[in-house]
């Protein structure tokens, strides 16, 4: 069995793109060994992610992020066992211009909407502005 976690935070690094590519690398290279899988989404003031993978790993995974400086204010939207990925074999990947990620961004999107929360609705915001600074 797989967990899924999606989670929002808020930036401490605001829109710089060196800083949230620094992150998506650092990630990368720790995601692949453990097997874990997700995608991020900066928009300048907040950083939406989900990570998947095996539950301890994911666990120990959280643990360093919840202690990361670049973000603060981490709020869970979704923590669950899942049969399978949504997020391919991606270590980790930002949001792009590309088809993989329009399709990762509609996933996040269609949560949010069936959510119906005031978290959800930001999550939704971010997804839609990262999407949205990667289009221009």
């Amino acid at each position: 069995m797989l967990r899924r976690l999606i989670y929002i935070s808020r930036s401490m690094i605001g829109a710089d793109p060196k800083q949230v590519e620094a992150i998506v690398s650092t990630s990368i290279r720790r995601n692949a060994p453990l097997e874990l899988t997700g995608m991020l989404w900066a928009d300048g003031e907040s950083f939406a992610q989900v990570i998947e993978g095996d539950p301890h790993r994911l666990e120990q995974t959280m643990d360093r992020i919840r202690i990361d400086r670049r973000h603060l204010d981490i709020e869970v939207l979704l923590d669950r066992s899942v049969a399978s990925r949504q997020f391919g074999n991606w270590s980790m990947r930002q949001a792009v211009d590309d088809e993989a990620s329009a399709h990762a961004s509609t996933f996040m999107i269609g949560f949010a909407m069936g959510e119906r929360t005031n978290l959800a609705n930001r999550l939704y915001e971010i997804v839609l502005e990262s999407d949205r600074r990667n289009l221009f």
